[in-house]
């Protein structure tokens, strides 16, 4: 049986960097070439983890589309919008991991993502989770584009809802409006967070105008009280991660350089202790933000509201996630936050033994949120 690993891995701290500096926009290698300086830099800042905010590599579309557009530009910008994505692994990945191996640090970083399938050229808005030993330990895609975004991105699948269990502690992630997905917070909670990840493309109004994104100015962004309120759900650490971008890293000859909605894009990245309350941040503008997150936080909360225990009741609430297997119940008190699968053949000879009908017994075991074994 696989020990369980202490809070934060069991170490006494954890320091977390946010990368809230200006990607070189629509330009893949640059992009790496900039990730590995940070990642260098944070490292020999003492962080155990980095964060770089939404498809950082090579940019998030601020440009809109429609039957409209001029369609040398469409063409254009869309060419480049695939010629620069990420495919993992690749060499992209191999240049990250290094990075991450010789900083000795964790990497989530977002990027556009190129479907590694031959046949396939759908393209995710994808984060990337790299081991501090270099090794890609695996990739989330957005689930559901918001809004325009669902012209630019394919939608990612229940198999990329995880929590990767590491020597820093149990990290998560969810991209933009997935932090609205009340269900998909309430299932990767269940699954447990020292860290939760929250990227976007910037701390942006919604309610002001004159167009319907801009620089929030007024304190009101969503993304900061939602990522507030679940680090105090979860009882984590939440890292906010809100994109920088210099208007001079956007290429002269972008096809929507002068009609980009990028003056949102200034930053407000910050960090939030596991009682919701703000460590770092907001800030605007290009840098390294630093916090340095004590595990007592999080054991003193656990103390009082475990979302993922004793504070649950599984017998009345349960969450699920669509996996190949089928419906999949999440939460404690079951490894990695999934269901046992109980064989069927054992329980027909019990049910047998005493008797008892097993339909009765797979009815009390799907109220319990236990899988039983398909028939072959």
């Amino acid at each position: 049986m696989k020990l369980k690993r202490a809070v934060l891995g069991g170490r006494e701290s954890v320091r977390i960097c946010v990368a809230q500096i200006s990607p070189a926009y629509m330009n893949r290698d640059s992009c790496v070439e900039r990730a590995c300086e940070a990642i260098r830099s944070a490292g020999q800042g003492g962080a155990q983890l980095i964060v770089f905010p939404e498809t950082w590599i090579a940019g998030y579309p601020y440009w809109t589309e429609g039957w409209d557009s001029a369609l040398p530009d469409w063409a254009a910008a869309r060419i480049r919008f695939m010629d620069e994505a990420v495919v993992a692994p690749s060499a992209v990945t191999e240049a990250l991991g290094r990075a991450a191996r010789e900083a000795n640090i964790y990497v989530v970083i977002g990027c556009n993502e190129l479907d590694p399938r031959p046949e396939v050229h759908t393209i995710y808005n994808s984060l990337l989770i790299i081991s501090r030993d270099g090794t890609l330990l695996g990739r989330h895609r957005k689930l559901m584009p918001t809004f325009t975004e669902r012209m630019f991105w394919g939608h990612g699948a229940a198999e990329d809802v995880e929590v990767f269990d590491t020597d820093i502690g149990r990290i998560g992630a969810l991209i933009c409006g997935e932090n609205l997905m009340t269900p998909l917070r309430a299932a990767i909670g269940a699954m447990g967070e020292d860290i939760h990840v929250a990227v976007f493309p910037g701390a942006f109004a919604l309610h002001t105008g004159p167009r319907l994104e801009e620089w929030d100015n007024l304190g009101n962004f969503w993304g900061h009280f939602v990522t507030r309120a679940h680090a105090f759900e979860a009882g984590c650490f939440s890292v906010c991660a809100c994109t920088f971008l210099d208007p001079a890293d956007v290429p002269h000859d972008f096809p929507h350089r002068e009609r980009m909605n990028i003056g949102y894009a200034k930053g407000g990245s910050q960090v939030v202790n596991p009682l919701g309350v703000v460590m770092a941040g907001p800030v605007e503008g290009s840098q390294l933000l630093y916090a340095d997150c004590p595990a007592w936080m999080i054991k003193a909360v656990k103390a009082i509201v475990d979302t993922a225990g004793h504070y649950s009741r599984p017998d009345v609430i349960r969450v699920m996630l669509n996996l190949k297997a089928g419906w999949t119940t999440v939460g404690t008190p079951y490894e990695s936050g999934r269901m046992p699968e109980l064989p069927r053949g054992e329980l027909n000879r019990s049910a047998d033994q005493h008797e008892v009908p097993m339909d009765r017994v797979a009815e009390v075991a799907d109220r319990a949120g236990v899988r039983l074994a398909k028939l072959k």
